[in-house]
């Protein structure tokens, strides 16, 4: 590796955790020069004769997230480590290097003297308003890395009544271990439905980045890697395109219903919705808006069901986004969280005070609540 001057490769130890997290280990693989074996291979578990010797039998082995380990010479760690051991340098040069060569992605500029700030991941899901004045969105490219292979199902997961074949549908799960910032958080994949490279008649799912949740109350709640315009993308968005059952939902129905956070989706689709999807928090951005109007005017949605939680800061921004939505020529219609669900011979029945947004709900709550109309 080419040395280079300590002012224009210093990187900072959390733009090392987005390339670790965001590394496209097979480009890596192959850009490295690594001779795969084929007949020993698999599709995401690959194996190559060791790049340290030449050998006969291969024993170099790589998988998900660009771990590695060579069975000849008995050492491994990860992507930069690797870059590190064949290309000389220390750990920021590595980094640089799988930057510049496009195996990752980080929230620096290469092409100015890196002395930028040390913050590599964006607080989610925060409370500001979007308006109408917005600049035109950054479009989120795919990524080849898919976090999900490192995750299992979790207790906090199934607390929330969410099991795991809607997990897997969405791409939900536990990041035990690993150097991703999102590492003991429950970890959401952020997908699109976009046309296909061989065949641009059929979008197929895409990943476009991952965010994690806290469970154990550490702060902030929510982790998404900088550089993910979140304001440009619906969370599950690619169900509408995609399962089979969204553009039935939506022609019964005549609606897309909009939530807030990643597990008010889920708690939904477990109840069996496909037509929803989440805006990342209670600010509807105006692209987030258009994507809706797209995708009513292709599915022959009329009215967006809104349903934000039942604090303060969700009931002001569905107010704000039903301006947002009927800018777009659709009909917006709010959950009323005070107004009576049914009637009993006691009286009204409200929704209990507890119940503080979609993902409080039980299935059967939510699949009431279909039933009548309310979503």
């Amino acid at each position: 590796m080419n040395k280079r001057t300590s002012d224009t490769v210093r990187l900072s130890p959390e733009n090392l955790d987005e390339i670790r997290a965001s590394i496209d280990w097979q480009a890596l693989f192959t850009g490295l020069g690594l001779r795969k074996a084929e007949l020993k291979s698999k599709p995401n578990d690959w194996w190559a004769f060791s790049p340290f010797h030449d050998e006969k039998t291969p024993s170099f082995h790589m998988a998900a997230g660009g771990i590695w380990y060579d069975f000849s010479i008995g050492e491994g760690g990860g992507p930069i480590e690797l870059v590190q051991r064949l290309e000389g340098g220390n750990c920021y040069e590595a980094g640089r290097l799988i930057l510049e060569r496009g195996w990752a992605h980080a929230s620096v500029d290469l092409s100015i003297p890196v002395t930028r700030h040390r913050d590599t991941v964006r607080r989610s899901v925060t409370k500001a308003v979007t308006t109408v004045t917005e600049t035109v969105p950054t479009e989120n490219d795919p990524i080849r890395q898919d976090l999900l292979k490192l995750c299992s199902y979790h207790e906090t997961i199934a607390a929330r009544g969410v099991s795991e074949a809607t997990c897997d549908l969405l791409g939900i799960g536990y990041l035990p271990q690993g150097r991703s910032p999102l590492k003991g958080r429950i970890v959401f994949q952020v997908a699109d439905a976009r046309p296909a490279a061989k065949n641009a008649e059929e979008p197929s799912r895409v990943i476009l980045s991952h965010f994690g949740r806290s469970i154990d109350g550490t702060e902030p709640k929510y982790l998404f890697y900088k550089g993910f315009h979140k304001s440009s993308e619906l969370y599950a968005q690619e169900l509408i395109s995609l399962h089979e059952d969204a553009a039935a939902q939506i022609s019964d129905t005549k609606a897309i219903v909009l939530t807030e956070g990643p597990f008010d989706v889920a708690k939904a689709v477990e109840a069996g919705l496909r037509n929803v999807v989440g805006s990342f928090g209670s600010s509807l951005s105006l692209a987030q808006a258009q994507k809706l109007k797209a995708m009513a005017d292709t599915f022959g949605a009329e009215t967006i069901h809104i349903i934000y939680d039942r604090d303060t800061a969700g009931r002001e921004g569905a107010a704000k986004a039903v301006a947002q939505v009927e800018a777009q020529g659709l009909t917006a219609h709010v959950f009323d969280w005070d107004a009576p669900v049914t009637r009993a011979r006691s009286g009204d029945v409200f929704i209990p005070v507890s119940v503080q947004d979609l993902a409080d709900m039980s299935s059967k709550q939510i699949q009431w609540l279909r039933q009548r109309g309310q979503l």
